[in-house]
């Protein structure tokens, strides 16, 4: 009888212990979030775990740029759609109005003026800056102003570029050079000096209102080609615009996918949780068994065994 008492014993202990050690086990994946503490615990999944935290780290990035991205072609965008808008209504006004015929000098040197101020604001907007302060149209050298006051461009020559995606590299601005075609035949901002030149020259006779006209005329061209241009530009920026949009919606599903991965091979899935949630009351229920066995045994004595 005593050996079987304490065979009972000791196997109640055993089992107790065993409750225990498994409660305590499934309460640390619980607490961890996940049942995938350690390596060994599943040496492959590990692995696997890490090639899904790096995938999730680089779209993560890549998110990063996109935003960056986003925030540089819209703040440029805002800025091409006023530049068209002067290109297309007071700038195209005031250089046909210029070879009116009515036009007095003093009209003529009005408008010149009415020209240097939108001449201004031109280069007002090549000049413009981001958010963060830097020049939007001087390339990689954004700290160092495009345009100077006589219309000469001193940014850079390469135009920005970002990696915003696995393989993926998009140019996320223009140059002032591109922007008004500086130093080139349609140099924009030297073609309005033209015109405020020639406007503010008196006209005496006919031979100098064709020479005027003459001017205007090239100008105009200019003026047109510009409008041209920054609707080519827009072009550009619109498109890239609507990929970012693209890679977006597309790096969205693929982190859901890869995030449902990541968790199953961890163990931190819904289902996984609510498993472990199961085991633990089961444990719960196991280790109290067992302690009021334990408890039970420990009140009997001899007598209750020999009755």
């Amino acid at each position: 009888m005593r050996l079987s008492t304490h065979y009972m014993f000791q196997h109640n202990i055993e089992s107790m212990t065993k409750a225990m050690s498994s409660g305590n086990d499934i309460y640390s994946r619980l607490s961890a979030g996940q049942t995938l503490l350690t390596p060994s615990d599943d040496p492959a999944g590990a692995s696997q775990a890490i090639t899904y935290q790096k995938a999730l780290a680089d779209m993560s990035q890549y998110d990063t740029a996109r935003t960056y991205a986003q925030d540089a072609l819209g703040q440029e965008d805002n800025v091409l759609s006023s530049i068209a808008n002067i290109l297309t209504g007071s700038l195209s006004e005031k250089i046909v109005s210029g070879g009116n015929g009515t036009h007095s000098d003093q009209d003529r040197q009005a408008l010149a003026t009415e020209l240097e101020g939108i001449r201004g604001n031109l280069r007002d907007l090549g000049n413009s800056r981001n958010s963060s302060g830097r020049y939007i149209f001087s390339g990689y050298k954004t700290g160092a102003e495009p345009f100077a006051k006589d219309g000469s461009y001193a940014g850079g020559d390469t135009p920005m570029t970002q990696k915003v995606g696995d393989s993926v590299e998009m140019q996320v601005g223009h140059t002032g050079q591109q922007l008004f075609m500086s130093g080139s035949d349609n140099d924009l901002l030297a073609a309005i000096d033209k015109a405020v030149t020639a406007l503010n020259q008196p006209v005496a006779d006919d031979d100098d209102r064709t020479a005027l006209q003459s001017v205007l005329d090239s100008v105009n061209k200019v003026v047109k080609n510009s409008v041209d241009n920054i609707g080519k530009i827009q072009s550009q920026v619109g498109t890239n615009l609507q990929q970012l949009e693209s890679l977006g919606f597309s790096s969205d599903a693929q982190k859901i996918t890869l995030q449902s991965r990541y968790q199953q091979t961890v163990g931190s899935d819904p289902d996984t949780m609510i498993t472990l949630i199961s085991q633990s009351k089961m444990s719960e229920f196991a280790l109290s068994s067992s302690m009021t066995v334990f408890q039970t045994m420990q009140k009997m004595t001899l007598f209750n065994f020999v009755s």
